[in-house]
């Protein structure tokens, strides 16, 4: 068995481009890392390209490794240690392909927008809670790259289970108007939620930008704005944080 120890390695040099937005757009593929997320995307069919693991957990990771069927790149301890951002790295990272996008066509399902939400961290967050409650579908417009390792480790392998269609506002907003689709804004002038009937289906959850909230163009063509009520100490919630409460609140009962 062959321990790659050199940065100079190929298959090493691609896995750190991939930490890059222009090389993950290249070769759309992205970094999964640790045996969760590689569990879990093997049990969603995402396609893994190739694993790497550290030549101290190959023993360990064995089964796994097997059930991808991908490519094994077995890395000395000292090196795997450089490839991660992580403190206390797993000892196991994947290459895998990015979803093939899909043209946008709204159904009877709600889905979520995400109005140009910057924060790496957040959307990994809002991503974890969209999957959780039944929000596969998401709206990207001049959002954040999805695929960013932080988003990724911070989804907690949300990432394998949404459909990502990035969409310009102008778009967007023709695609719900051809469909009679509903636009809900978040946004903390807007109504009670708690005090809002809310349909059962074709509707959206638009979530803005963490520090400017959504864009003018959307909220001049939201069908209802809605806020989460809160103590007058606080004028705001963090983005991630309205978004899971929001989606938990219009769930509801059906999960």
């Amino acid at each position: 068995m062959d321990i790659i120890s050199s940065l100079n390695n190929p298959s090493i040099k691609l896995l750190r481009s991939l930490n890059e937005k222009k090389y993950r757009k290249f070769y759309g593929q992205f970094i999964l890392e640790g045996p969760k997320s590689v569990g879990e995307a093997i049990s969603a069919k995402t396609n893994i390209v190739k694993i790497f693991v550290s030549q101290s957990k190959y023993e360990e990771y064995s089964g796994l490794i097997s059930l991808s069927g991908a490519e094994l790149v077995v890395v000395g301890d000292k090196l795997f240690g450089k490839l991660t951002e992580t403190v206390s790295p797993q000892g196991i990272l994947a290459i895998a392909e990015m979803r093939a996008s899909k043209e946008f066509n709204p159904k009877d399902k709600p889905f979520l927008v995400l109005d140009r939400i910057s924060d790496p961290g957040n959307l990994g967050t809002i991503l974890r809670t969209a999957v959780a409650t039944g929000f596969n579908d998401l709206v990207l417009i001049d959002t954040v790259d999805p695929y960013n390792p932080k988003t990724v480790r911070s989804s907690a392998s949300g990432i394998n289970f949404v459909n990502f269609y990035p969409l310009d506002e102008e778009s967007f907003l023709a695609k719900c108007k051809k469909n009679n689709i509903q636009i809900f804004v978040a946004d903390m002038a807007g109504a009670n939620i708690y005090k809002t009937k809310l349909p059962d289906d074709k509707f959206c959850l638009v979530i803005g930008n963490e520090g400017n909230g959504p864009s003018k163009a959307i909220l001049d063509n939201a069908d209802k704005v809605l806020s989460l009520p809160m103590k007058k100490e606080m004028e705001s919630l963090n983005a991630a944080v309205c978004a899971s409460i929001m989606l938990y609140t219009i769930a509801g009962n059906k999960l």
